[in-house]
């Protein structure tokens, strides 16, 4: 999502404030320009690291890509390994896989017949070399585990800043998993909203907005050449869903305010290709359908039950608070099937704590108020606020009655997409919103309803919002001191109206930070769950992170209550994986200066894209040569800093046969062939 435009009008708020006070962390870890190098051949051919995710109790996914020296369609064998020791030895499962162009030359096999609760390691081999050892972990069965920890984050936008909080979490040894709830990669074009400071360091590759299936592999391809995104992945196994911009901003089941099918074609075509690409890319379990809506339990501690609600079902999002179908009955955010399944893995939970991830604020957020600060309606302001779960109340509150009357205890929803950090106590409606007129102005007043802010009483369960990794928020998309001034207000009682006292519009939000970026630790307990907000700089590689706020609920209580601590470490902590492949040195001899990590299509019919990366600034010259090798065009010739980069190469006018596609470099050159139907 893209924070509403409306929050601009918020000049006129005057209001100071102060920003938590906080601990500061400092990190070892060499600072240096990898995030801008391209591709660190000391990987070759895993350039882009390795990943695991979705672990059960008996397995685990495990994923590569491997970038062919010849890309070709030729098939190419992979090997794995999984084993129990970080150096590879203790070997307990092993295997061949074979990829090609089809999959973009990713790799994923769901290794099985694991031991529950433990932590393995894994690799893979082609070409002659190893690639990076990845650590994952398999859930735990039956009451074998009785504490658990998460690393919760969304959000994050490559070119709007550094992926610092990435790496802030692959330093953790205490995680059983990291759960992304969404915005994995942004579909803009070479330009984003947010701060510009980093946008020249941090170009992404297609530089226009992604659309095709070869445009969604190379956007992913550029995120994962990111060293602490490679980080991440190699020392956690990761449960993710996709939000709105894996495929196109506010996007639903039929549509998306991004996409415009006269020029970008079919939205259900374009819906396909994004799912194809992100099960290619993403260490997810495919069951046929594509589906991310799916059950993963931790014994008798906690199932996490992870959602759809963008793709699968959602309703069309509405821009009117005042239309009276956004309070139909039948209005939907997941879908018939979606929400029966969701109700039935609450109810049949046998789980101490059922948390769920979801992509949207669930919670009622009320800003409306904020409007008359600057001249506007109520309603305009509630408008803007319509692509969460606001947009959607009637089935809201078939859930939360649902919880209620069966009644289901320790509900647990784990949030992101709105790039803030929220802690709520939920509560269907925690006001009661009526009007008055004051002064000639219609004013909105929240009276009190069976929900208790002071005891919890009346709440049906929490709910964590994490912020984002980097993707704007409030301060950036608006100003600082006006960020701050609202998040002083949105959960306070309001200011005296006349005689009239207008009360608090979210008195069951116990937590609100609109302005830092970074991540939750999710603490799972037996008694109780806590979640520790971690913050840090985006606008530079950074080690410094900052402990600002911990919020915690005991069991059966549905109530939040502030920590003054992080929560108390685990007892046991897991042995990294390798910074490096094994059996290898830091770097590869005579490293190439360009590398072409993607040519698709290959055959091609008209035209095929190109994807290389650069490790040193300089001058570059791409040619089309013919069969004998004799230079047909040029494609390209300018200077180009370091990075990744891509180009359209159009066979239109020529005859079907095979050709080659020459890139040269000040520090070497690489020949592809490419083969025209």
């Amino acid at each position: 999502m893209r924070l509403p435009v409306y929050v601009g009008l918020l000049l006129g708020i005057l209001l100071g404030s102060r920003a938590p006070a906080q601990t500061i962390y400092t990190h070892d870890r060499q600072l240096g320009g990898a995030a801008v190098e391209g591709v660190d051949e000391a990987l070759y051919p895993f350039y882009h690291g390795v990943a695991s995710g979705d672990p059960l109790a008996d397995r685990v996914i495990i994923w590569t890509r491997v970038t062919p020296d010849s890309l070709g369609n030729q098939p190419l064998e992979v090997a794995w390994t999984m084993a129990t020791d970080p150096q590879l030895e203790q070997v307990v499962r092993e295997g061949t896989v074979t990829t090609d162009a089809d999959l973009d030359y990713t790799v994923k096999v769901d290794v099985d017949g694991l031991a529950a609760g433990t932590t393995y390691y894994y690799g893979f081999r082609a070409l002659g070399r190893p690639s990076l050892t990845g650590r994952t972990k398999t859930t735990p069965t039956g009451s074998t585990s009785d504490h658990l920890r998460f690393g919760v984050v969304s959000c994050s936008n490559y070119q709007a800043g550094y992926f610092n909080a990435y790496a802030r979490l692959a330093e953790r040894n205490d995680l059983d998993a990291v759960i992304h709830l969404g915005d994995y990669i942004y579909e803009y074009a070479n330009f984003v909203y947010g701060n510009a400071e980093v946008w020249d360091d941090r170009t992404v590759a297609p530089d226009r907005e992604i659309v095709s299936l070869f445009d969604y592999r190379t956007r992913y391809g550029t995120y994962r050449l990111d060293p602490d995104l490679r980080r991440l992945h190699q020392q956690h196994p990761i449960i993710a869903v996709w939000d709105d911009h894996e495929s196109a901003n506010d996007s639903y089941a039929g549509g998306a305010s991004n996409h415009q099918s006269g020029s970008e074609g079919s939205w259900e075509d374009r819906k396909d290709r994004s799912r194809r690409a992100y099960f290619e890319w993403m260490p997810i379990r495919d069951t046929g359908n594509r589906s991310i809506y799916r059950k993963i339990s931790y014994g008798d501690i906690a199932d996490l039950v992870m959602l759809d609600t963008r793709l699968e079902g959602r309703d069309r999002q509405l821009d009117d608070v005042t239309d009276p179908a956004l309070y139909a009955e039948d209005r939907t955010m997941l879908g018939a099937a979606q929400k029966a399944w969701l109700l039935d893995q609450l109810r049949t939970s046998t789980a101490r704590w059922k948390l769920i991830g979801n992509q949207v604020i669930f919670s009622e957020f009320n800003v409306g108020w904020s409007g008359a600060l600057v001249g506007q309606p109520y309603e305009f302001v509630e408008s803007g606020f319509l692509d969460i779960w606001d947009g959607y109340p009637a089935e809201r509150t078939q859930i939360t009655q649902f919880i209620e009357n069966e009644p289901i205890e320790n509900v647990v929803l784990l949030t992101g997409d709105f790039h803030v950090s929220l802690a709520f106590e939920v509560a269907d409606p925690p006001v009661a919103l009526s009007f008055r007129e004051v002064d000639g102005q219609r004013v909105p007043v929240y009276g009190a309803t069976d929900y208790d802010p002071a005891t919890g009483s009346g709440a049906v369960a929490v709910e964590f919002a994490t912020p984002s990794i980097s993707a704007a928020n409030f301060d950036e998309n608006v100003s600082l001191p006006i960020a701050l001034a609202l998040q002083a207000r949105v959960n306070q009682p309001l200011p005296r109206v006349d005689t009239l006292e207008p009360g608090n519009p979210n008195p069951h939000l116990k937590y609100a930070d609109l302005t830092q970026h970074g991540y939750y630790v999710l603490d799972v307990r037996p008694t109780g769950v806590q979640a520790d907000y971690f913050y840090g700089p985006i606008l530079q590689p950074s080690n410094e992170e900052s402990f600002a706020a911990g919020y915690f609920s005991d069991s059966g209580t549905h109530r939040l209550q502030s920590a003054v601590a992080p929560a108390a470490a685990k007892s046991r902590s897991d042995a990294p994986a390798p910074a490096d492949p094994p059996g290898t040195t830091t770097a590869v001899t005579d490293p190439d200066e360009v590398t072409v990590l993607s040519l698709s299509p290959n055959p091609v019919g008209a035209e095929a894209q190109l994807q290389y990366a650069l490790r040193r600034s300089g001058r570059v010259e791409i040619t089309l040569l013919d069969a004998a090798g004799r230079k047909l065009r040029t494609l390209r010739q300018l200077d180009q800093i370091a990075g990744v980069y891509g180009l359209a190469v159009r066979l239109h006018e020529y005859p079907a046969g095979t050709y080659y596609v020459r890139i040269r470099s000040a520090g070497g050159s690489s020949v592809q062939p490419l083969i025209k139907r």
